[in-house]
Parts: C-alpha cells; sequence; structure tokens
C-alpha cells in the first residue's frame, strides 16, 4: 500500500488499462507542486498575488515570476510565503513530497494524519540539522502511527454511514 493508494483512492478505468502505451504523464516537480499550492491558497484567500508582494516586501514582477514564470523559488522566500498565507508547512511537505498532489493540502484526512505526525516530522527535523532533544522509541511510533490510522479508518467509517443514510 502506498500512500497513494491509502489517501487516493479510485476507481480503474477503462483508459488506467495495463496495456496502454502512452507514456505516463510528467511528474511535476516539487517546486511547481509548491508554486500550484501557493497560487491555490491565495486564490482561496482572495490575495491577488501584487498585494502578497506588497506585503512580503518582493517585487511585483520577481513573485509574479517566480509563481507564473517558473524561476526558481528559493526556499526562503517559499517558507515566506507559506507564513503570509498560513500554509502549514507539515501539511504541504506531506502533500508534495510524499504523495506528490498539492490538492490534497485541502483533504481533512491529510489534516489529521499531519496533525498527529507533526510531532515525529518536527523530531526528524531537529536530528538531522544535529538538534538531538529526546529518542523517540519505536514503539511510541507506532504506537501513535496506529491510533492515527484507526482515527482515519473511523472518520471513513462514519463518512461512508453518513452517505448511506442519506442515499436511503
Amino acid at each position: 500500500m502506498t500512500p497513494e493508494t491509502a489517501f487516493k483512492p479510485k476507481a480503474q478505468t477503462a483508459d488506467d488499462s495495463a496495456f496502454s502505451f502512452a507514456p505516463p504523464a510528467p511528474r511535476l516537480t516539487e517546486q511547481d507542486q509548491y508554486r500550484l499550492l501557493i497560487t491555490d491558497q491565495a486564490a482561496k484567500q482572495a490575495l491577488p498575488l501584487a498585494h502578497l508582494a506588497d506585503r512580503l516586501g518582493v517585487g511585483r514582477s520577481r513573485l509574479h515570476k517566480v509563481l507564473r514564470q517558473g524561476a526558481a523559488l528559493v526556499d526562503d522566500l517559499r517558507d515566506r510565503l507559506f507564513e503570509a498565507l498560513g500554509i502549514d508547512y507539515v501539511r504541504a511537505k506531506f502533500c508534495v513530497a510524499l504523495l506528490h498532489d498539492f490538492t490534497a493540502y485541502d483533504d481533512p484526512a491529510i489534516l489529521l494524519v499531519c496533525e498527529a505526525m507533526k510531532g515525529f516530522y518536527c523530531e526528524v527535523v531537529s536530528c538531522r540539522r544535529g538538534e538531538l532533544h529526546v529518542a523517540i522509541r519505536p514503539q511510541l511510533i507506532h504506537e501513535a502511527l496506529g491510533r492515527a490510522y484507526e482515527m482515519l479508518l473511523a472518520h471513513q467509517e462514519r463518512v461512508l454511514e453518513a452517505d448511506r443514510s442519506l442515499q436511503d
């Protein structure tokens, strides 16, 4: 089971045939996905890029080149844009780097899993920086993941039950 199958199940269609000779669609790069996530969240907040550029003290043309024309999105600018738009870095990283789907950012199931994993992710990041604070025991990690998975399955069951009751 992969993250794609766990969080984005889809029915097999005739177009998904195993005998398709068409090359697979090119996967967007992480930078491209972050650009799309940023522009999507800005649009949902009805915040024009010009206003966002003014808020960050960045040139409007520079921000336009980065988000619309594919200029390099450096980590510092990405983090400042996340801060200005209220984008959760852990959830964004989970959607882009693991699921390869920036549109999953607003999915409630993703929010639940990311909140459960946030402590572990922050610990991993601090370990990469060499800031070892507390050793995390594997049993604790497995317990937390098991509980998050059980919560996700229970939520999915409630949603399916609600759908069934609405159809009756």
